[in-house]
């Protein structure tokens, strides 16, 4: 079991440091976790919720609560269709200008940074500390919409050693971010948890948190929690359909 035999390991790790046998079995650990993670990763990136999942999207975002279901049957701008906003069915200038929202944000997906192996650089990955349950790494993030703004951005990640899987990503900014012209970002905070179901790990929550000045004087924050849920697998999922 991935759990026992890295424990045993990690512990002998911690507790002799300085003891050569042990920093060499640190070496190993270090290295076989972190395998572990790049696993994890590819595991998260071959599940494709938008085209093999029927799921709910729950999201809270100032003063409204707007209730999203995604369909992967429907065309690539219909997939996700506002059902409520506050509780309330939207009415025709609220569903035609949420289709907009789509089609900007469809179009504007980069396939050369998708996926969680494109935000997490492998590369960078540290072991920060470990226990009998979870292990911490850190990484240096890459975020489309912050290019150049690697130095001032810090990534976490939570190993589940029972599972083998990442219960949690975590990106924060470590000093002033500028993605644009006279645009400042002084606090950015990107969270994602997963969970095991129905033999995978799929994403139940995201938060962001973003402040920051637009211009000289405006200032602005951005709060927004989406919650995941009613998932339901596709079947036959329509990529296979199509093929």
């Amino acid at each position: 079991m991935i759990r026992r035999s890295l424990y045993a390991a990690l512990f002998l790790h911690c507790v002799w440091q300085s003891n050569a046998l042990a920093d060499s079995v640190g070496v190993v650990v270090v290295a076989e976790l972190t395998s572990v993670v790049e696993s994890a990763i590819q595991n998260l990136d071959s599940t494709e919720l938008e085209e093999d999942w029927l799921f709910t999207m729950e999201v809270v975002e100032e003063d409204e609560i707007r209730v999203i279901h995604s369909d992967p049957y429907r065309g690539k701008y219909e997939r996700r269709q506002l059902i409520s906003v506050n509780g309330v069915a939207p009415d025709e200038d609220r569903k035609e200008e949420f289709y907009e929202s789509e089609v900007e944000r469809v179009d504007g997906l980069d396939p050369e940074a998708l996926g969680y192996g494109y935000m997490v650089d492998g590369q960078t990955l540290q072991l920060l500390k470990a226990d009998d349950t979870y292990a911490r790494f850190s990484f240096v993030p890459k975020v489309k919409a912050l290019e150049g703004a690697g130095e001032q951005l810090r990534g976490s990640l939570l190993l589940n050693l029972n599972s083998g899987q990442i219960d949690e990503i975590e990106i924060t900014n470590s000093g002033q971010l500028t993605p644009a012209f006279s645009v400042t970002v002084d606090i950015y905070r990107l969270t994602l948890r997963f969970e095991q179901a129905q033999g995978e790990n799929l994403l139940t929550k995201l938060e962001s948190h973003a402040s920051g000045k637009a211009g000289f004087l405006k200032s602005f924050e951005s709060l927004v929690e989406i919650t995941f849920s009613d998932y339901t697998r596709a079947e036959p999922s329509p990529r296979s359909a199509e093929q």
